[in-house]
């Protein structure tokens, strides 16, 4: 899930100019302090209680009602501006308290300057950056792909790219564009979707060539574009990004190219801001498995009001999901309202209350395990949480 703040406008405004010739960065003079390092990161936590269908056999069975979370990352950022105005560096982020014996989350090089942005590592890609979300979310909580949640299952599939992926961060060349009155595009290659972990197979740090397994997806395009104008007490951004898979690895049985969409509008006016974004999978299920034939769709509308260092939000999210070899569709929908207090700069405490609720398909139909188990074909949760989130 992406990091959404409290007006959940998706952003990416990189860079400045048109695309130089490779050779200008070979024959950059260096800076004469060199590279310097700095350091950031965040935190967030939260706390809640959820109350949902909980019996044996319901999505919620087998969950504590209460919870406390934690998200964590620390970012080491080195970079120099050289004489030509080319801005060369490295950034490597360091997840805390991560289960799955990943640790560094990104690590990429960066040159930068009047031809825009381009990256090369383990990185976020286009999509996963530039999709659009409604307003209504805060740093902890959303109507719509949250960072967190206490409904056992949630509509948060708006992330094409963390939808559909083996790795949201996988080896990619990525490049953003500059800024051509209000508009930026972005563009990006990922040669293989699983190739970022340095073990199991994969061998990103040696040989540059990908060992493409059974499932994986190869020579993937992520692809977006923004517009953002600011008027006088009103603004909008609209956006667009998409995620296409190349050739899947075939795993016993014929494996289907994925493709996933995304497109939003946001407008300000004043301190309010009001949005809608909906998001697209072809051949994909909620859970971003492959299912020849059959899609996903999403959309969400929210809206948010700012005064001082209060910020209060509200929105919906409905999803639909077609079952494989069948007419029905599983749905979730999901209902919210959050707070955000900006108590200093950096330092921020929100909340929300939620109301999620869920419908297999049609009774008899086949079932479908995206959705977990809904005994009687129903899910419902209302859930109450605060939070924090700090960032340095």
């Amino acid at each position: 899930m992406m990091k959404t703040g409290a007006m959940a406008v998706k952003r990416i405004l990189l860079g400045t100019t048109t695309l130089c010739a490779t050779s200008l960065l070979a024959t950059a003079a260096m800076a004469s302090d060199g590279v310097k390092l700095s350091l950031g990161g965040y935190i967030t936590n939260a706390i809640g209680v959820a109350f949902d269908d909980d019996d044996a056999g319901e999505a919620g069975d087998d969950q504590n009602a209460v919870g406390v979370g934690t998200d964590a990352e620390i970012y080491f950022l080195g970079s120099v501006t050289l004489d030509n105005g080319v801005t060369v560096g490295a950034r490597f982020d360091l997840e805390g308290g991560d289960e799955n014996n990943d640790q560094i989350d990104q690590a990429y090089a960066f040159f930068r300057g009047g031809f825009g942005d381009v990256r090369i590592g383990s990185q976020t890609g286009v999509a996963g950056n530039m999709y659009m979300l409604p307003p209504g979310s805060t740093a902890n909580f959303g109507p719509y792909s949250p960072n967190t949640t206490g409904a056992a299952v949630s509509p948060g599939v708006f992330d094409i790219e963390g939808m559909e992926a083996n790795q949201d961060k996988s080896q990619k060349l990525v490049y953003y564009s500059p800024e051509f009155g209000g508009f930026t595009f972005g563009v990006a290659f990922t040669p293989n979707d699983d190739e970022k972990d340095y073990n199991n197979g994969d061998n990103a740090d040696g040989e540059w060539r990908a060992n493409s397994q059974a499932g994986n997806a190869d020579n993937n395009i992520g692809l977006g574009a923004h517009f953002t104008h600011e008027g006088d007490g009103w603004g909008v951004d609209v956006g667009a990004a998409a995620y296409l898979e190349g050739d899947v690895q075939e795993e016993g049985a014929d494996e289907t190219e994925q493709s996933g969409y995304n497109a939003g509008v946001n407008l300000a006016f004043g301190g309010f801001t009001v949005g809608v974004a909906g998001t697209y999978l072809a051949d994909s299920t909620i859970t971003g498995a492959s299912s020849d034939g059959e899609n996903t769709w999403v959309i969400g509308t929210g809206l948010s009001y700012n005064v001082d260092a209060w910020t209060i939000g509200a929105g919906w999210s409905h999803v639909v999901g077609e079952v494989e070899g069948t007419n029905a569709k599983d749905h979730i929908d999901r209902v919210g309202v959050t707070g955000n207090y900006a108590m200093g700069p950096g330092i921020d405490l929100d909340a929300g209350v939620f109301y999620t609720w869920a419908n297999a398909a049609d009774e008899g139909a086949a079932t479908d395990d995206s959705f977990n188990s809904f005994n009687d074909n129903n899910y419902d949760a209302i859930e109450f949480a605060v939070g924090s989130s700090i960032t340095f």
